[in-house]
């Protein structure tokens, strides 16, 4: 019976511990801190956002281009600030609840221990899952993996450390030399004061009920009882620790705006976990100043502001403009009216375009013997960021050595989206250096890793220094000034990856196309404004923007897009960096901002995969344009398309469905199989060109499914398609080593070994 009793008691006292009433509380009250948690669960976890590789973020986290325990140290600091952030903020909000904590020495260090349930939970889940997943992938040895857990746990340590004897010197120093003080600032400060009594008087009304609480040394201590104390006391105590939490966040903003004042060194360049960590925390202290000043106004005042904001935003009062580099943005506004495209796009300037493509063509043809018909390559290569990018550009290095550089010497053009055509580009470039350096080996495993860099890092950083507070530093790139911001960092870190060597201007392509020693090459990205391309290019291309037939009007046709160069004219369109015009078409929604180009309506662009994420359209209009002379000159086209997809994947079996999902199914179903869409579209078109264009029509296709690494070793544990799509690399602009290893060798699979031999026989087997 004794035993029943202290048992009962034990889980009285239990539930009426402190920690349990501080979680109960946050779980009643904190829901948007408790967000702020849920979803650094669900990072690390892999159980958010994993399709976009941010839980790798967490689990696999690069600094200065290796994953060690600096990346790891750094990201353990950063949540030392955010469980700090989280301490502080709560005790603002919450802490009068808990009458007992006035009667107890360091009452806000008692504080802070009994509210770390809930971080200490997410510490000991992230431990276990950094271990899980490194163990699972396979790059690091136990030694590797136990240094990065002690570097996790070390940074957090260290920032809590630190900021714990921050608060300790201030609490002696406010007790002991300010508390003559308090009560007059206070009075000086009407705000202030009336907010404290507000809380003392609803600390009356709402008294919780706390038995027990841990103490230092992690002691458990009964409550004692007491009454409430003195007004000055209680003041004392609330004046006191708003003011550390105001001079944390006074601290943290200066650390990170002096961290952006260095954005562009990499030492400076936080691993991107950490600065969304940071964004976090600075999140927290926002909410819990904001809604300690504001009370019950919060909400209302929080929806006021978000209109004056609005309005700033659309009466052009703040500007919230993201540029391209290269061009003028101080001259008039280029006009953008259906008069003007068809003025652009108009039948003498159409012909005059075809001539000097035909010129470039001819060219193309010269580089093989007289009287023979060789094959022409167009190479289509999809969007889908690093993955794509790296997955294209190993793709080109090992087809181009396989032929012995015939593959590049075949193939005219080169289309695509997002981060395929920033792979090309980049083999493009280096084919090109190959003419005049013969030193240069373009099979080097170097080159792979370079385009297989992290990007990530710093695109997020300067997101969280720069681009969500305000856009202050500036830069001069020739006779023109730009701010700079996210774009400009993707464009720089994407450069500096490939040493410097895309560090170019879009008019310096022109003379290296005209004379056929590289492919041309379209960017094409999407006009935001009525859905159109905006072709990007060194030579003029009006014949891509009008009718197949461009004699022939008759039919009103839409204007299918906007020549860049003949657009921007008069804005210095040639100037643009090639690396803006790689990025236009690389703008994935909100990890690159949409770019405004100087119009009259602006002309918002974004994503090139929004209209054709292959690029095959865009080939295919080439080709009707051309086709006479390709019929009468080459023994035949090959599609070469670069896929970082399987096409024809496997059919999902439907599970029952929440309400949840139910109601976003229609468009969730939408993005998800947007591929397939332009798929069905893609494959109509080649299926029509058969009718139209009178030669051989080959295609070829290269496939990232990255099956053959593993099959060789477990058949059976990734034959189905869940374990396949855990362990192929992720959308993102950072890649684990895994997927690095993954899509280098990918190419050995299979189908890729077929598509290579295909496109062998369609080369050396021309027609003379």
């Amino acid at each position: 019976m004794k035993w029943k009793i202290l048992h009962k008691q034990f889980w009285i006292d239990f539930y009426y511990s402190f920690p349990v009433q501080l979680l109960i509380n946050n779980l009643k009250r904190n829901h948007v801190l408790l967000f702020v948690w849920i979803f650094l669960f669900g990072f690390v976890t892999e159980n958010i956002a994993t399709i976009f590789g941010v839980p790798y973020l967490f689990l696999d986290p690069e600094y200065l281009s290796q994953t060690d325990f600096r990346g790891f140290f750094i990201i353990g600091i950063a949540i030392g600030i955010l469980i700090s952030a989280y301490h502080i903020t709560v005790y603002i909000l919450d802490s009068y609840r808990f009458n007992f904590l006035g009667t107890v020495p360091r009452p806000f260090a008692v504080f802070c221990l009994n509210n770390s349930l809930l971080p200490l939970i997410f510490v000991v889940t992230y431990v276990v899952s950094i271990i899980s997943f490194q163990l699972k992938n396979g790059q690091q040895t136990g030694w590797q993996i136990t240094t990065e857990i002690v570097a996790l746990l070390t940074g957090i340590g260290v920032t809590i450390f630190i900021l714990s004897i921050y608060f300790r010197l201030t609490n002696k120093d406010v007790f002991k030399e300010l508390a003559n003080n308090v009560d007059n600032s206070f009075r000086k400060n009407p705000i202030s004061r009336v907010n404290v009594l507000r809380k003392m008087k609803s600390s009356k009304r709402n008294k919780h009920n706390v038995n027990v609480y841990l103490d230092f040394p992690l002691k458990i201590r009964q409550v004692e009882e007491y009454n409430i104390y003195d007004k000055e006391v209680l003041l004392k105590i609330f004046d006191q620790n708003h003011l550390n939490a105001v001079i944390v966040e006074i601290v943290i903003i200066i650390i990170l705006i002096t961290l952006g004042l260095f954005r562009d060194s990499e030492y400076f360049q936080l691993p991107a976990g950490a600065s969304i960590i940071l964004l976090f925390s600075m999140f927290v202290m926002f909410t819990g100043a904001f809604s300690y000043w504001m009370k019950g106004w919060a909400i209302s005042i929080l929806i006021l502001t978000l209109f004056v904001f609005n309005f700033l935003l659309k009466n052009k009062i703040i500007s919230s403009v993201y540029q391209v580099y290269g061009i003028n943005y101080n001259k008039k506004p280029a006009e953008y009216s259906i008069e003007r495209l068809n003025t652009l796009s108009s039948i003498t300037n159409c012909m005059n375009d075809i001539k000097s493509t035909l010129a470039i063509l001819e060219n193309w043809k010269k580089k093989f013997p007289p009287g023979s018909k060789p094959k022409m390559i167009f190479l289509c290569t999809s969007g889908g960021g690093q993955r794509a990018a790296v997955w294209t550009t190993r793709v080109m290095q090992f087809t181009d050595s396989a032929t012995n550089g015939d593959f590049m010497k075949h193939t005219s053009l080169m289309t695509g989206a997002s981060g395929g055509l920033v792979g090309a580009a980049y083999y493009r470039e280096l084919y090109h250096m190959k003419t005049y350096d013969s030193t240069l080996c373009l099979s080097s495993r170097s080159i792979f890793d370079n385009m297989a860099k992290d990007v990530l890092n710093s695109t997020v950083f300067s997101l969280v220094v720069n681009d969500i507070f305000f856009r202050f530093q500036r830069f001069t790139d020739g006779q023109y000034e730009y701010i700079k911001d996210r774009g400009y960092a993707f464009e720089q870190q994407i450069i500096r990856n490939t040493g410097n060597i895309l560090d170019k201007r879009i008019k310096d392509y022109r003379k290296p196309e005209q004379e056929a020693r590289i492919p041309m090459l379209m960017i094409c990205p999407t006009i935001i404004n009525d859905g159109r391309k905006l072709y990007i290019s060194p030579q003029n291309i009006s014949y891509m923007t009008i009718a197949s037939e461009y004699a022939n009007r008759k039919f009103n046709q839409k204007i299918k897009g906007i020549e860049f160069n003949r657009f921007f004219e008069q804005h210095d369109a040639d100037n643009l960096h090639f690396m803006s015009a790689l990025r236009m078409s690389a703008t994935f929604p909100y990890v690159m901002p949409n770019v405004d180009l100087p119009s009259e309506p602006s002309m918002e662009i974004m994503d090139a995969g929004l209209s054709d994420n292959i690029g095959v359209r865009d080939a295919m209009r080439f080709i009707h344009v051309f086709k006479d002379w390709i019929s009468e000159n080459t023994g035949g086209i090959v599609f070469v398309i670069i896929r970082d997809s399987e096409k024809d994947g496997a059919i999902r079996e439907q599970k029952e469905t929440s309400l949840f999902q139910k109601m976003i199914t229609p468009i969730g179903s939408l993005y998800s199989n947007w591929d397939y869409f332009q798929d069905f579209t893609n494959d109509q078109l080649i299926e029509l060109a058969q009718s139209w264009y009178k030669g051989p029509f080959d295609l070829v296709e290269f496939q990232y499914i990255p099956r053959y690494e593993y099959w060789k070793n477990n058949k059976e544990e990734y034959s189905s398609l869940d374990n396949w799509e855990k362990n192929r690399a992720v959308l993102s602009w950072h890649l684990t080593k895994r997927e690095k290893e993954s899509l280098y060798n990918t190419i050995y699979e299979a189908n890729n070994l077929a598509a290579l031999a295909k496109l062998k026989k369609l080369l050396y087997n021309t027609t003379e």
